[in-house]
């Protein structure tokens, strides 16, 4: 039995009217739950990244069962604060240079702590103990940290001078020594 074939019917006005409907509310529902989202972030103590020429606000943090060390423990010196998480393939590449860093301006004092974020402590010592870092790492305490300085993304790199004024912020992975060179003029200059 053979059936004839038309054109397509148009949907009812009801069922197009519901249909719209329906796209309007979920329009809605997701703006809605975006602009909640953002103002909860904001009320949980997210900044907006701190600028250079900001002062470095006071932290604490802590690995393994080793010490807990805050600030008042880098005060006085010029400090390379680098953000990452073992998850990060970014923070696994950038990790030499912040070490090289490290060692090319020992003699002019530069200290580095390593800030673990958006990731649980076992696996910020997984990355500790894979690239043989020797300068101080938090495990924990580091989204606390963050959240008070703004940073959102790993890598972040922040150099602050003696005085605790951050001088210089790099957001992104670091392919070459050189990237780093401009904001290591920039802490050791005067």
């Amino acid at each position: 039995m053979e059936q004839a074939v038309g054109p397509e019917k148009a949907p009812e006005p009801k069922t197009a009217g519901r249909r719209n409907l329906i796209v309007l509310l979920a329009v809605l529902g997701v703006g809605l739950y975006s602009i909640f989202n953002l103002m909860v972030s904001n009320a949980s103590g997210r900044a907006e990244i701190l600028k250079v020429g900001s002062q470095l606000p006071a932290f604490s943090l802590k690995f393994g069962e080793g010490k807990e060390f805050t600030n008042r423990d880098f005060a006085g010196k010029p400090t390379l604060y680098f953000f990452f998480a073992n998850w990060c393939p970014c923070s696994h590449q950038s990790v030499d240079f912040i070490k090289q860093a490290v060692a090319e301006n020992a003699d002019k004092g530069l200290t580095a702590v390593g800030v673990g974020i958006q990731d649980v402590p076992k696996n910020i010592e997984t990355f500790v103990k894979r690239h043989d870092i020797k300068f101080t790492v938090g495990d924990r305490g580091g989204d606390d940290m963050a959240g008070k300085i703004g940073v959102r993304t790993t890598p972040t790199i922040l150099l602050v001078d003696s005085g605790g004024v951050i001088r210089w912020i790099y957001i992104g992975k670091v392919e070459r020594y050189d990237q780093i060179k401009p904001g290591l003029a920039e802490l050791f200059k005067g």
